[in-house]
């Protein structure tokens, strides 16, 4: 798929990879909710967590020094958690199944969990200078926690997060994005594949204006790839060099919490039919509970999806 080849079915997330997730739960942002490593609190809620309102450690980026404080990546325990999350994943098991590290909170993202989304889309007009020299310092940890990632789990795949666009557009323009966050987007996605690993890019809403950037900088999977985007478009066009992983109407009946099993049968056809025969499609339903995401907290519908995804697949 990675090259374009054929495969025999389109895969389902649920049971592609082995995903690992305890790393970033240190380094960048506790899915359980609290403290991160660098002060900010996070507030868990159904759909996921995020950084207590109200609460900011700076407005102006230009101080960005003043308050940003690295933590030493040797006190992260990144290697005790892949102990504890590859403790029963045997060398078969790994001929089987591709291990996929999560790396969450990317660079926008942070700067956004420090001085909110309102005074960084400000600071990327108002203040490029600062917001490079912040962007190349959060790149440097990042990078460097990737690296202990790839050192202790040997992962296929880093999935790493950030939510560049809403369900109407990108939360910046293209052209600021190619000026102040590309530049150490691509640093960190050459950190990855250099060492042979798949850079898998988690963004969601429509961001298929910067999709050629993505493909540019070697990355090759685009996770959570939603319908507001012209999907059919995007696998034509990238055929044999991205993979698109999403495809499930995230606004539609199949999402609404308590959704019945037909629906979400239906929507798994949908995809099949519309995106899976495509042949780089990898489908990711987004099935909503009251607990949350059903792919964190489990679903009495996920058998259902699964039987019928595997029903109508093949290629």
């Amino acid at each position: 798929m990675l090259n374009g080849g054929k495969p025999e079915f389109a895969p389902l997330l649920y049971e592609l990879y082995k995903v690992c997730m305890l790393a970033t739960n240190n380094t960048d942002q506790p899915w359980q909710g609290g403290k991160d490593p660098f002060g900010v609190n996070w507030i868990a809620t159904a759909e996921g967590v995020i950084p207590e309102s109200g609460k900011i450690l700076f407005d102006d980026i230009a101080d960005w020094k003043k308050y940003v404080k690295f933590p030493d990546v040797d006190s992260l325990g990144i290697e005790q958690m892949a102990q504890i999350e590859l403790a029963d994943f045997t060398d078969g098991k790994r001929k089987e199944q591709p291990v996929a590290v999560f790396n969450a909170c990317g660079l926008f993202e942070r700067m956004a969990a420090f001085m909110g989304f309102e005074n960084t889309l400000c600071a990327l007009i108002e203040d490029p200078d600062s917001c490079h020299e912040f962007f190349a310092a959060m790149a440097d940890y990042k990078i460097a926690c990737i690296n202990r990632y790839i050192d202790a789990y040997k992962p296929d795949v880093i999935i790493y997060f950030d939510d560049l666009a809403t369900a109407r557009g990108m939360f910046m323009s293209p052209k600021t994005y190619r000026e102040v966050i590309k530049p150490y987007h691509k640093r960190i996605v050459e950190a990855v594949t250099s060492r042979g690993v798949i850079f898998n890019q988690h963004t969601c809403g429509k961001c298929e204006d910067i999709i050629e950037d993505y493909v540019e900088m070697g990355i090759k999977i685009w996770d959570a790839a939603q319908v507001c985007n012209d999907l059919e478009g995007i696998l034509t066009k990238y055929h044999g060099r991205l993979i698109v992983e999403g495809g499930w109407d995230t606004s539609g009946p199949a999402s609404y919490i308590g959704a019945p099993v037909e629906v979400i049968i239906e929507e798994t056809k949908r995809c099949a039919e519309q995106y899976g025969k495509k042949g780089n499609f990898i489908l990711f339903p987004v099935l909503m509970n009251e607990k949350g995401h059903a792919f964190m907290t489990g679903d009495e519908r996920i058998p259902a999806l699964i039987m019928t995804w595997n029903q109508v697949n093949k290629l």
